[in-house]
């Protein structure tokens, strides 16, 4: 299965018959992510997954994935690289469980059908995974609720796209299977790199499991953006009418909305007197500081590039910044021989080797509980960092693992590198250069005591992620898929 496409929409609109849903609507649904799109009912999240999977055609605007118009695109072609989940799907009177499973294989055989091991394999592996493997001879229309939808997604499973649109596929489903079916399409959306986009109405759980979070109403985006920054009060209020309080979900310390209502109202404290001295908006922190400079606006690429690498290559250095269940951020300094973290994938990835100590246990102990990471590299003498955010999980994979080599008689691999117990896989989500003065006045090296001449400089970073991103601005296609470990 390749790895999930970008998504992207400009100036779409989509109606049924006169009636205009989505109007001029332009997104982005990041690549290999998992996006979900919330809002009230009738708001045009439905309409939306339909237009982006060519199930509604747009009376204007395109739809690519990729970089590839869909409609130049065969039905079976498409069916091949994305898969959808509309509302309640209908299956043919008397159908059994494994053959409408089996129905999501059609895209990959032949005009004349045939059934081989491959297929075989998806179907078995999507209802196992789904929990209706024991349901396989029994007719659709005979199961719950809940027990048909947990089989309508195994058929879309089964197709094994590289992208997953899924219309609210927790409905019907108690919360316990609710869970289980979106950490089932986090699984599919790690292991596989897949794009996952999911219309949810469940704002808590859209929270916890979005990496993109769209709020539409009106047939329009309202806000985008990673659940912790887009969620808020005020968001609550704007698309849904209603006030709530925003608090750390205690699980997951993603955003949590307690809803208030008629009997609960949300409390309105006294608002404390402001000081005459604080400083209250960003016009006031402007007049003071000024705006960034031109050269570091914009300057997030999504990947590691190959001068930056070099950089990364270079450093012994790494602080490592993770979030603690209670909601604060640990930041743990990791001291390691240059060149320990592997670049990978084109520099979509990172491997960071984990070594045993208490501090290192706290920073993973984090990543458990919440896979948001931040990496800023150092490098004595350098006057600037690298800076890396992403997403990582905690792996004794043995391949990833060989990436360190294997131990000799003594114990070290390649380059005196010790093979680690662990590793951190990171995906990373953007790098960017940045300012380090601070680090280096603090004298936390002795510059004489290591040669940095070869080490790429502040303006030829800058300048290699710009034209990274103007290259692949230019060329969608350049953005190869995540190969994996």
């Amino acid at each position: 299965m390749p790895a999930g496409p970008a998504l992207d929409a400009d100036g779409l609109v989509l109606r049924y018959d006169e009636r205009v849903v989505v109007d001029g609507l332009t997104v982005h649904v990041p690549p290999r992510r998992i996006t979900v799109i919330v809002g009230p009912n009738a708001c045009g999240k439905s309409t939306l997954l339909r237009g982006l999977g060519r199930i509604v055609a747009p009376a204007a605007g395109t739809v690519r994935l990729d970089g590839t118009d869909v409609r130049s695109l065969s039905g079976r072609e498409l069916a091949r690289r994305l898969g959808l989940l509309p509302q309640s799907p209908t299956a043919p009177d008397g159908i059994t469980v494994a053959d409408l499973v089996e129905r999501g294989r059609s895209p990959h055989q032949g005009w004349f059908g045939g059934r081989g091991d491959t297929d075989d394999a998806a179907v078995a592996e999507a209802m196992r995974a789904t929990g209706v493997l024991e349901l396989a001879d029994r007719p659709v229309d005979e199961l719950s609720g809940g027990q048909r939808q947990r089989v309508w997604i195994a058929m879309v499973l089964a197709q094994d796209t590289g992208a997953l649109l899924l219309d609210e596929p927790t409905t019907f489903l108690d919360l316990p299977h609710a869970v289980e079916v979106l950490d089932l399409l986090v699984d599919r959306n790690r292991e596989r790199g897949s794009t996952v986009v999911v219309v949810l109405h469940d704002l808590n759980l859209a929270c916890r499991y979005a990496d993109h979070l769209i709020a539409m109403a009106d047939g329009a985006i309202v806000a985008q953006g990673p659940p912790a920054t887009t969620m808020t009060a005020d968001l609550v209020r704007r698309v849904f009418g209603m006030e709530s309080r925003v608090v750390p979900d205690p699980v997951a310390g993603t955003p949590m909305i307690v809803p208030a209502g008629r009997h609960h109202p949300v409390p309105t404290p006294a608002a404390p007197a402001p000081e005459p001295d604080a400083v209250r908006s960003e016009d006031e922190l402007r007049a003071v500081v000024a705006a960034p400079h031109p050269m570091v606006a914009g300057k997030s690429t999504d990947r590691v590039d190959e001068v930056a690498a070099r950089f990364v290559a270079a450093s012994p250095l790494v602080f490592l910044g993770t979030t603690a269940p209670d909601g604060t951020v640990t930041v743990t300094p990791r001291g390691d021989a240059p060149g320990s973290v592997r670049v990978l994938d084109g520099g979509r990835r990172l491997a960071v080797p984990e070594r045993p100590g208490n501090r290192r246990v706290d920073s993973m102990r984090n990543l458990l509980a919440h896979d948001g990471i931040g990496l800023t590299f150092c490098v004595p003498r350098a006057t600037h960092v690298l800076r890396v955010h992403g997403r990582a999980r905690v792996t004794r994979d043995p391949a990833v693992l060989a990436l360190w080599g294997p131990a000799d008689a003594e114990g070290q691999g390649p380059a005196g590198h010790r093979p680690p117990p662990l590793a951190l896989l990171v995906d990373v989500h953007d790098a960017y250069v940045h300012c380090g003065r601070a680090l280096a006045a603090a004298g936390l090296w002795d510059p004489d005591s290591w040669d940095g001449d070869d080490v790429p400089g502040l303006k030829e970073l800058a300048d290699a992620a710009r034209a990274d991103r103007a290259s692949r601005a230019e060329d969608p296609d350049t953005v190869g898929p995540a190969a994996r470990v």
